[in-house]
């Protein structure tokens, strides 16, 4: 596993087995900084399992064995506290938006960051993953509330809060930043098409805990980093906490090499310009 120092961001690799069972005080190897970790103790019942009167419906047998599929697929393992927490989530999501949100209206994936620090990512793309904006059905705002919700009430402990999840980061450690974009296609000079994030938004668990209800998304600024342009948005260079530090950033200048013609894309420009 890899412990990393969240201030100077020097990671330093140990053998799991060797911290002992009451803990240990690990010295940063750049700032001289003192870590306090402990054996990995993520074991938990399964709460995943589908109420026994609803067992025999179809529908909802699907949706659970999808679910846990999805939450499989991103690496975690069932019977932890992070595959009961990212379920419960996907519950939340259902109570709110149907059984069929995504399948059809929004897509999931984890993915794994390891530049300056070692973080996962849950990201959610599809048309609905944009701020809100007139004439458009923005999911965002609604899956923001649900999730703090979640977060706060079945953690009270803080155990998914940034620091904890960062300091020791494993494979299968609970996402540091919830993501959503919008996608689209950008045609190059020579007629190409590429398809890239016309649309960002970007939320440390800090920041989604802090949103209470009800949120409508008006002050969205406030908590995430709002990036949009016309050209495919890279945010590859910037450091977990450029991505996790709150405001909007509109790039209203054409890229002469790649042309964007979405319609959506130019409408949420024009109207955070």
């Amino acid at each position: 596993m890899y412990i990393q120092c969240l201030d100077c961001r020097k990671k330093l690799k140990v053998k799991s087995g060797s911290i002992p069972y009451q803990g240990a005080v690990v010295s940063c190897p750049g700032c001289g900084g003192k870590l306090k970790v402990a054996p990995r103790d993520n074991q938990e019942a399964d709460m995943t399992k589908i109420p026994v009167n609803k067992r025999k419906h179809k529908k909802e047998v699907k949706w659970h064995d999808r679910m846990t599929e999805m939450i499989r697929g991103f690496g975690y393992q069932s019977k932890t506290h992070e595959f009961n927490m990212l379920f419960s989530l996907m519950k939340e999501y259902r109570k709110r938006f149907g059984i069929t949100f995504f399948d059809i209206t929004c897509s999931a994936r984890l993915a794994h960051v390891d530049r300056e620090l070692a973080y996962n990512v849950l990201e959610f793309s599809g048309k609905c993953c944009v701020p809100p904006a007139n004439g458009f059905e923005s999911c965002v705002a609604s899956m923001i509330e649900g999730t703090s919700e979640v977060l706060n009430s079945k953690d009270s402990t803080g155990r998914y809060t940034v620091e904890p999840v960062m300091r020791v980061q494993y494979p299968d450690s609970f996402p540091a930043l919830i993501k959503f974009s919008l996608d689209a296609a950008f045609e190059t000079s020579y007629g190409e098409v590429l398809y890239g994030n016309a649309v960002r938004i970007d939320l440390s668990l800090d920041n989604l805990r802090s949103v209470r209800a009800p949120f409508d998304g008006k002050d969205l600024v406030r908590y995430a980093r709002i990036e949009m342009a016309r050209y495919p948005v890279d945010t590859g260079r910037l450091t977990f906490a450029q991505r996790t530090t709150p405001g909007l950033h509109v790039h209203t200048e054409p890229d002469p090499e790649l042309r964007c013609g979405d319609p959506d894309v130019l409408s949420l420009i024009e109207q955070y310009s």
